[in-house]
């Protein structure tokens, strides 16, 4: 590899109220370790004039897609977002980027595993068996701080900083040069 790898930086950063100050950041620490970040609004969207909801919201979607395609790998904020778990567009980015074969680095703010971080949230109950919440739904008791579907053990496990995070990149990027 030649260039510096470039990693998607996945998350809910997109809905603060300056999501560019955000995007400064991570970029700055991803080129501080070598790497480039690619921000979601990289794409630099704006809804056409007579553009609907829907179709400014799939060009969207594209946009993003087709920047993950374009990168090495993904740096992912799965905190809590809007509740205990993460942002379901960041885990659909990261599970986007896993079948295309590129690693994902995560960090969270809240590192509790999720049957904690759902039990500070909402209502549980346990049956004898499983935690379940007031719709009868298991919460999985992995001692992860997230769904077991969003972490690789053969990547790592969920860093507590983004710089943590974008230093692990780094360094596998590295080994593989």
């Amino acid at each position: 590899m030649t260039t510096r790898p470039r990693l998607y930086l996945a998350g809910p950063e997109v809905f603060l109220p300056d999501p560019a100050a955000a995007a400064a950041a991570l970029k700055a620490l991803c080129t501080r370790h070598g790497l480039e970040g690619v921000f979601p609004q990289d794409a630099a969207l704006v809804p056409g004039p007579e553009e609907s909801r829907l179709a400014f919201a799939a060009r969207i979607r594209q946009a993003n897609l087709d920047l993950i395609r374009g990168t090495d790998g993904v740096i992912a904020n799965v905190s809590p977002f809007r509740g205990p778990s993460s942002d379901d567009g960041t885990a659909y980015e990261m599970g986007f980027a896993t079948a295309l074969g590129h690693p994902v680095f995560a960090y969270a703010s809240d590192l509790r595993p999720l049957l904690q971080r759902t039990q500070s949230r909402l209502p549980l109950a346990h049956d004898g068996r499983d935690w379940r919440d007031a719709e009868g739904m298991a919460v999985e008791e992995f001692d992860l701080p997230v769904n077991l579907m969003l972490v690789d053990p053969a990547i790592g496990p969920v860093h507590p900083t983004p710089e943590a995070a974008i230093q692990a990149a780094a360094a596998w990027f590295a080994a593989r040069r």
